[in-house]
């Protein structure tokens, strides 16, 4: 019966790589074809084939017979064009299109070919010269081209006002062809101070803690009992920005975090954070985002009060965020953190400056201080402190990369003598958070999507022997990036439309210290989640 199932299967399967085969190769019956129809069509077809399948010696000559019966053909002299310079053969590719355009002189887009060859040449005079008495129609994807073209011209000219100012007006067009309407966003968002309309990040994470109730949000004191648990972690972050220009900008951002644990020990630690934070960005580097901040937190347990869930907190902040450099960003904020225990609530201060660095091509690093100050309703709340974060990102062969970091974070409570342990009445209550981890990363399964496994280590250091704690957690992560303008160009796609490659590859979005503080509370505002 097996036998039976598996035949026609094995059949079906052949015959499909037949056909892919056959639908990807041209046969010389199909050229032969082509040269008695003498159809452009049919040439075009057969050479596209041809070009994609990487046989360009043959594409070219197909394509010279069909120039021979269509020698006005825009089409088939693009085609040609791409493929001399697939080919590597940049001469015949100018010599093509210049033959052409000494014909067709309103011809704006065999014209941006001469242009782009031009401009790989480094004749950017000529490359100028030819575009700039150009008239391609405002409304025509052309008229993006033009100005993509020029920007990289004064780019190359090192004039980055001049390239700007035509990437700008690239940018406005109405429409754009899909390759360039793809450049245009990649170049945008390689200025500093860009910020895409739309971008955002979602974090997915399943695996085991030896101590749930390390760092927790109740930060219960330390327990005989098995605290060991499977855990599973949603992160997720989203900002929106308005395109309102170079100098003021509205934004908001919402961000979410659950941490669910599931053995006894822990499940009523199981959390969820929102936040939200709207405000305005002025100037655009260096720039300032000054906003409002919300954040909420919601338990899983009770208390002797109610059942579960419980809102633990809800903290109201005016926050600052300031790109001073590239690789410079300094932050703070400000507010109040009222706690379902009234005596924690707080006014709370906290600040501090990262960035990254580039080490070579295949090692980044990224690192940020930070510090803090609380004023507590109860006294011995009180407290100040603050966190070391150096993070390490290396490139391995074939697109794998590798992580490394560490966390020193130091908390001093002034006011606490005998009340975190009677037992020692004398003694002051600081802690210190040592955190390690190492991460390895997969190649990106598609655009910013990749998988990770990350193991922790987090020891914190106590006066008050009961906050003592330590933690080993192995995590499997997935994690998406991404980045969206709506307000680029909208893309055309034309029949018979030949791309033009600009050469820039895929863009990976990097992380920020920004999103290394977002995923680890720890690093930011205290050593444990909340206090």
């Amino acid at each position: 019966m097996q036998i039976v199932q598996t035949v026609p299967f094995a059949l079906a399967l052949i015959v499909s790589i037949c056909a892919e085969a056959r639908a990807d190769e041209v046969t010389p019956a199909e050229t032969s074809r082509c040269a008695e129809a003498k159809e452009e069509q049919c040439y075009l077809s057969a050479a596209r084939a041809l070009v994609d399948s990487g046989k360009l010696r043959d594409a070219i000559a197909l394509l010279k017979e069909g120039l021979a019966a269509h020698p006005e053909s825009a089409e088939l002299t693009l085609l040609l064009i791409d493929a001399y310079q697939r080919d590597g053969n940049d001469m015949w590719a100018l010599r093509t299109a210049a033959d052409f355009h000494a014909r067709h002189l309103d011809d704006c887009e065999v014209a941006s070919w001469i242009a782009w060859i031009y401009l790989k040449q480094g004749t950017l005079d000529e490359a100028r010269e030819l575009l700039a008495p150009m008239d391609c129609g405002q409304a025509h994807p052309l008229a993006a081209r033009r100005e993509l073209l020029l920007s990289f011209i004064e780019k190359n000219a090192k004039d980055d006002e001049a390239a700007q100012g035509h990437l700008d007006a690239a940018y406005a067009a109405k429409s754009a062809f899909a390759e360039d309407k793809e450049a245009i966003g990649r170049l945008m968002a390689r200025d500093p101070g860009y910020l895409a309309p739309v971008s955002g990040r979602v974090d997915l994470a399943l695996g085991y803690t030896a101590n749930a109730l390390a760092g927790s949000p109740l930060d219960p004191a330390a327990t005989e009992q098995d605290t060991g648990s499977p855990l599973g972690q949603v992160g997720g972050w989203l900002r929106l920005v308005g395109p309102t220009g170079r100098w003021l900008r509205p934004a908001a951002e919402l961000d979410v975090r659950t941490l669910g644990l599931t053995s006894k020990a822990g499940r009523d630690l199981s959390y969820l954070l929102l936040g939200g934070r709207p405000g305005v960005i002025v100037g655009w580097l260096p720039n300032a985002l000054l906003g409002y901040r919300y954040e909420g937190l919601l338990i899983a347990g009770g208390d002797q009060y109610d059942a579960g869930p419980l809102w633990f907190y809800h903290a109201h902040r005016g926050e600052i965020e300031a790109s001073v450099l590239p690789s410079l960003t300094v932050f703070g904020g400000a507010g109040r953190r009222l706690f379902r225990e009234v005596g924690r609530s707080r006014t709370e201060v906290d600040g501090g400056l990262g960035g990254h660095l580039n080490l070579g091509a295949h090692v980044r690093l990224l690192g940020a201080l930070t510090g803090r100050w609380h004023l507590a309703d109860k006294a011995p709340y009180d407290l100040w402190g603050g966190s070391a974060l150096v993070s390490a990102d290396v490139r391995l062969p074939k697109g794998w990369s590798a992580r490394a970091g560490v966390i020193l974070g130091f908390d001093d409570y002034p006011h606490s003598a005998g009340y975190f342990d009677a037992a020692r009445a004398e003694v002051e209550r600081r802690d210190m958070l040592l955190k390690l981890s190492a991460s390895a990363f997969t190649p990106q399964l598609t655009d910013n999507l990749r998988l990770a496994v990350t193991y922790e280590f987090a020891e914190r250091f106590s006066t008050t022997e009961p906050y003592r704690y330590r933690d080993h957690r192995i995590l499997g992560k997935l994690q998406w990036s991404f980045s969206f303008d709506p307000w680029l160009p909208r893309a055309v796609a034309p029949e018979n439309h030949v791309a033009l490659d600009y050469g820039l590859g895929s863009v990976a979005l990097e992380e920020s210290v920004q999103d290394l503080l977002r995923q680890d509370e720890a690093a930011q505002r205290s050593s444990s989640c909340v206090k």
